[in-house]
């Protein structure tokens, strides 16, 4: 059995293939899985769904790969990742890739981790990046708050789960990053983004936040109610002078007419700041968020 390091050497030969054009962007990917995967667990790396199954050998799997070409690789790639678990993963990681691989989900393969406004444009036009670190040594060493390129790369096909999985949810990401990135465009956001505790909430939002569309609208009104208080020098649990609160509901004003809201949405969305927020208005913000072109 080749040690860590030697498996791991690999990848650059994978990334070149990939660069010369023979491997797929989802090939690619799913070879950088199975590298990490047989690195870091050995024989312990895989694991059957059905007892019928071969055991999950590392050498055999890595001939396999070597020796298939084109859609023979990806089949052969769909097979192995089909019938067994993977240790240490939760199956989300696993459905991203089986999408990418089968042309299910737009996911978008890139070299360099992707700006938060960049991430934002992605998520408006349906996509999702995953970033794969190739360089070794390189890849040993953290990437953002991961502890290596695979641990990031992993938490990007996690989040690839959490964009396309629901095609209602999705939809409603999707709407939803859109709206943002309108505001965003029109500096609508402007006046608090000098504020470096928001800004990384913010960043946070357009890129590393993908849930139901209310949850995001009530995120982003909690960031922009602890904003204004940390302007007015006063702890969270505080309550907005009333100039404040007038200002933070007219941004919302501001906002959902930007987004061509109904007057009855902008309404359940003032009730985030005024309180009173319910059920019918989580319903109501939902659905004008759909309605969006």
């Amino acid at each position: 059995m080749q040690n860590f390091s030697d498996r791991l050497a690999r990848i650059p030969e994978f990334k070149a293939y990939w660069r010369s054009g023979n491997l797929s962007d989802a090939a690619y990917a799913a070879l950088y899985f199975f590298i990490w995967q047989i690195a870091l667990h050995g024989p312990r790396f895989a694991s059957r769904k059905v007892k019928g199954d071969p055991r999950p050998d590392a050498s055999s799997w890595l001939t396999d790969f070597d020796r298939s070409v084109g859609n023979e690789l990806e089949r052969v790639l769909v097979d192995r990742i089909e019938r067994y678990h993977f240790f240490g993963l939760i199956p989300n990681v696993s459905v991203a890739l089986l999408a990418w691989l089968r042309g299910e989900w737009p996911l978008l393969l890139t070299e360099r981790i992707p700006t938060p406004e960049e991430v934002l444009n992605m998520q408006a036009a349906g996509r999702r990046p995953v970033t794969i670190v190739a360089d070794y040594p390189r890849l040993l060493r953290p990437v953002l708050q991961k502890p290596n390129a695979f641990d990031f790369f992993v938490h990007d096909l996690e989040h690839a789960f959490k964009f396309f999985h629901d095609r209602n949810i999705h939809e409603g990401q999707r709407k939803f990053f859109g709206l943002i990135l309108e505001a965003f465009r029109q500096g609508l956001f402007l006046p608090y983004l000098g504020d470096s505790v928001f800004r990384e909430k913010f960043d946070y939002l357009i890129s590393d936040m993908n849930t139901h569309v209310v949850h995001s609208f009530r995120f982003l009104s909690a960031i922009l109610i602890e904003c204004l208080l940390r302007r007015e020098g006063k702890a969270t649990h505080e309550t907005l002078s009333s100039a404040a609160g007038d200002e933070l509901a007219e941004l919302w004003r501001t906002l959902t007419r930007c987004w061509a809201f109904s007057p009855a949405a902008e309404k359940s969305v003032l009730r985030l700041v005024d309180g009173g927020f319910g059920e019918a208005d989580a319903a109501l913000i939902e659905r004008a968020v759909l309605q969006t072109s």
